[in-house]
Formats: structure tokens, sequence, C-alpha cells
């Protein structure tokens, strides 16, 4: 009997699943326990709006002018405004826990404060995004059409925000390793990135911008990103 036991031999893995571990290690940091409380708190409160808005969210994305006609309408507006804000921080979260931004300089940053660091990042491209828009902004535009062209892109982040965190979450429920997860959330928001731009340069060409769309597009929404891009690629 001692033999037969003696012959056996361990075919598992001595060590555990690395998407696994990391899960459990981004999830057991109290810096990211607290803000994924917070997280959830902030998007079980601002689900009724989400489901007033969606109508219009989803008519903006199907329609170019569903975007003025959401933006006409001040209370939609507000609203629509308050739910992209809220969901700044769980879309953070999700960047943070797939590792979608990732400079050089993180490996700096303690574990329990890239959580913050990735929220910090966000809230830098978006400073630089409202810069641009106040430097390159089209002065022939009427200022419900000028915010309209600012606002544009909230409708579509939250869009964003909603696809990628139900995708996450089913993926995590489903145990889909990490680096396919990171491959469908880039292609999720690149995808609805370039959207972003064609609405936005259909909404300029509507109103007589011509060839001159292109710069204005590569002023107010691609140097913000260009400049993202090249802090994630060369820092």
């Amino acid at each position: 009997m001692e033999e037969v036991f003696k012959s056996g031999s361990l075919v598992m893995s001595s060590s555990p699943v690395t998407d696994l571990a990391q899960a459990v290690r981004w999830g057991e940091l109290p810096t990211n326990r607290t803000l994924a409380v917070a997280a959830v708190l902030l998007l079980v409160l601002a689900l009724p709006d989400l489901l007033r808005l969606a109508p219009g969210l989803l008519y903006s994305f199907d329609r170019t002018r569903g975007s003025a006609e959401l933006e006409h309408s001040l209370g939609a507006a507000r609203t629509r405004n308050l739910v992209a804000l809220t969901f700044i921080l769980p879309f953070c979260l999700m960047l943070d826990r797939y590792a979608l931004l990732r400079p050089r300089f993180w490996s700096l940053i303690p574990p329990q404060w890239s959580a913050p660091a990735a929220l910090g990042l966000m809230v830098a491209f978006l400073l630089v995004r409202a810069l641009c828009y106040a430097l390159f902004r089209p002065r022939r535009l009427g200022s419900e059409e000028s915010a309209t062209l600012r606002h544009l892109p909230y409708n579509y982040f939250i869009l964003t925000a909603v696809l990628t965190l139900l995708t996450a979450g089913v993926c995590a429920v489903a145990h889909v390793p990490d680096d396919v997860v990171r491959t469908i959330l880039y292609w999720e928001t690149g995808l609805l990135w370039g959207f972003t731009l064609v609405r936005s340069a259909q909404f300029l060409d509507g109103k007589g911008f011509g060839f001159t769309t292109f710069l204005y597009l590569c002023g107010l929404e691609i140097v913000p990103a260009a400049l993202l891009v090249a802090v994630v690629l060369l820092f």
C-alpha cells in the first residue's frame, strides 16, 4: 500500500493562477475596497437617472442631432453631466484592475495608490481637454451649439463606461483570462472613441465648417488623447 501512494504525482500547478491571484491581490487592498464600495454606491444612486437618460443617449448614438436635442433640454443635459461624472470612478477602477493604462513610471507608485493614480490621470486628461476646448473651440457657434460640441463626448463616455463595466463583470464571472479581457476592453473603448470623433465631425460639418472640421477635431479631441497616449508610451 505504501508503494501505491508513493507512486503518485502532482499534475496541478503548485503556484496560483496568475489572473486569479492578481484579482485577489487587487481586491484585498484597503484603498481599492473603499473606492469600489464608493463606486457601487454612486452607480446605485445614478441608476434612476441613467434609465431616464437611456432613450436620449441611444438616440444620440443613432443620430447626430440626438446630442443637440439632449443638450437643448437643460434638465436632461444637467443630469447627463452628473451621470458622466458618476461613471468616472468605476471606469477608472476598471482601468486599474485590468491595467489598461500602465506608463513606465507606474512601477514607482505603491499598489495601494494605483487606483487613485488612475483617477488622477483621468482628471488630468479632462483638464487638458477643457484647456484645449478653451483655446480651440469654434467661435462661430452659439452658446448651445458650443455646449453640444463640448459635451457630446460625455454621451459616448457613459455608453462606453456601461459597456466596458458590463463586459468586465461578465468576464469576471466567466473567469476569462485578464489578457483576453484587456484586449476586449481596448477594442470597445477604441471603437466608441472613434465613433465620438465621427459624430463630432458630423456635427461640425453640419454647421458648415467643411475642411476646418478636421482642424477643430485635432485641437478639441485628438490632441488630449494623443497626449494621454504619449504619457503611457513614453513615460
